[in-house]
């Protein structure tokens, strides 16, 4: 049994150097999904592009919300899973990252989005997004890394890779900077998990 029962998992994978984000075009591929969905998970967007090194444009859905994210400065593709979720920690960690590279690969392959948007799969943020369950400490980390590493395993094959806290600050979220020499894509990575 886990000794913590990891809920609101997210996964921030950060866009290339050489993307362009204009919020405007999430703002209509955003729209375009809630339109296209065959099912009603899709409940509106929110534009928080005025905010500075904010949520960005954010599509809220019943159980999960995927935005552009800014935090920091630094764009890249949120996951945010906010209901809880049915099985062991590493099942729950390899379904946060099979849905959220599904989410990127989907976004890189939007002709709104004018071929100007991809993903950095060597850099990834890991986050819990509930300091009770999660507090940023090191007891957290140690103990999160036994389900994260072997989700990563396969994510990445034979690639090394690192993992750090993003923070010491117990005040901060906890979350762990995911570091790989791989210059595998979006597509591969998800290729790797799916396998």
């Amino acid at each position: 049994m886990d000794i913590i029962d990891l809920q609101q998992i997210n996964v921030k994978v950060f866009v290339t150097e050489d993307s362009h984000i204009h919020y405007q075009n999430f703002i209509k591929v955003f729209n375009k999904w809630m339109e296209e969905a065959d099912h009603d998970d899709y409940l509106n967007y929110a534009d928080y592009s005025f905010t500075h090194a904010g949520p960005g444009v954010l599509l809220i859905s019943k159980h999960s919300n995927y935005s552009i994210d800014n935090a920091q400065n630094r764009h890249g593709f949120l996951y945010n899973r906010k209901h809880a979720v049915e099985g062991d920690n590493e099942q729950k960690i390899n379904r946060a990252f099979i849905e959220t590279f599904q989410k990127c690969q989907k976004l890189e392959q939007e002709g709104d989005l004018e071929n100007e948007v991809s993903f950095n799969g060597s850099e990834i943020l890991f986050m819990v997004n509930n300091r009770h369950l999660a507090p940023n400490t090191q007891e957290t980390f140690e103990t999160v890394k036994l389900a994260l590493f072997p989700v990563l395993e396969r994510i990445y094959g034979h690639t090394d890779f690192t993992l750090e806290r993003a923070s010491e600050d117990s005040r901060e979220r906890f979350a762990v900077q995911i570091s790989a020499t791989s210059n595998l894509g979006i597509s591969s990575l998800l290729d790797n998990l799916e396998k």
